[in-house]
């Protein structure tokens, strides 16, 4: 395979059927955009029940998943290109499973020393049979009174709330109990959103300039916020350099304790005093055009496609 063309068309598969499939749609439609700029032959291809049987006739050489959430990052598609020996940039499927997880992701990670929030996890049953009542209290007790709740299973800030106080709690369950059967609770960390995303290379897992995230006041939980560009803006984060090597270092750390593979992005927060906790780490990062990993690609002195294009040869070769 020569340095300058694949030995056939790639494959982004897009959209999907969970709750994030908007965002999905925007990353393949990116990201098609982005591998035709460096001269690859890319078409986007929905997750549906024709796509097996499309991407053989089409005879497609490799596939970039571009699904979030459910089938996309929980170990469905990758199984499903697995079956087919179809190879594929991203993590597979058995560590998708753990990975997707953000209570069991998060335990992994604590258990190998990175700083991760104080959290309780909550299932929707246990939240019906015991009662609010008789949770909600001990939950602020151990956590504080400004806690986010979210769903352990889902990504781009949908079903999370940041509560202030226990009587907004028991609603924030709620709205996270929306998009699955069960829910983490955990403390509230004030102070600066740093993502730092992480490729794999010959060298090993190297990690991009990393990317401050600010969302306008009011909007740090909204999801239309995350893919809005008057929401949301991105910069490099002006953070002493000791402590952007550490984040560098604790993102390459994390990619490797969850078993990920080609790329990741770990999403932390930078207190004030230059402690920081990893919040999660992403298996699947968004592609939008207000995504942090294309911001990440620039800054770094690289480009999205460029980026993709290198991970493809890589899962060729």
């Amino acid at each position: 395979m020569s340095e300058e063309q694949l030995p056939g068309p790639v494959a982004v598969i897009a959209g999907g059927l969970s709750h994030e499939r908007d965002v999905s749609l925007a990353s393949g439609r990116n990201l098609v955009r982005e591998l035709r700029a460096v001269g690859v032959e890319a078409e986007a291809y929905d997750f549906d029940r024709n796509l097996l049987h499309t991407l053989e006739q089409h005879k497609v050489v490799a596939a970039v998943p571009a699904l979030h959430g459910h089938f996309g990052e929980d170990g469905e598609i990758q199984t499903l290109l697995e079956l087919i020996d179809l190879p594929y940039v991203g993590t597979r499927s058995r560590a998708c499973r753990v990975a997707h997880d953000k209570g069991t992701a998060r335990e992994l990670l604590r258990r190998a020393g990175i700083a991760v929030p104080e959290s309780v996890g909550l299932s929707s049953q246990t939240f019906r049979d015991i009662g609010a009542a008789a949770l909600m209290e001990h939950v602020m007790h151990r956590l504080g009174e400004r806690v986010v709740a979210k769903p352990t299973r889902c990504g781009s800030a949908l079903g999370v709330t940041g509560v202030d106080g226990l009587a907004a709690l028991p609603s924030a369950l709620v709205t996270a109990y929306a998009y699955g059967d069960d829910a983490l609770i955990e403390r509230f960390y004030d102070g600066t959103d740093v993502s730092v995303v992480c490729i794999e290379t010959d060298e090993g897992v190297q990690a991009l300039t990393p990317v401050a995230v600010e969302y306008e006041k009011g909007h740090e939980f909204d999801f239309d916020a995350r893919y809005t560009a008057e929401f949301v803006s991105f910069s490099r984060p002006d953070l002493p350099d000791e402590l952007i090597a550490a984040l560098e270092r604790t993102a390459g750390e994390a990619h490797r304790v969850l078993g990920l593979r080609h790329l990741s992005r770990s999403d932390f927060i930078v207190s004030g005093d230059g402690s920081y906790v990893l919040l999660e780490t992403a298996i699947t990062p968004g592609t939008t055009e207000t995504s942090v990993m294309p911001f990440a690609c620039t800054l770094s002195g690289t480009s999205l496609g460029q980026v993709v294009l290198d991970l493809v040869r890589r899962t060729l070769a």
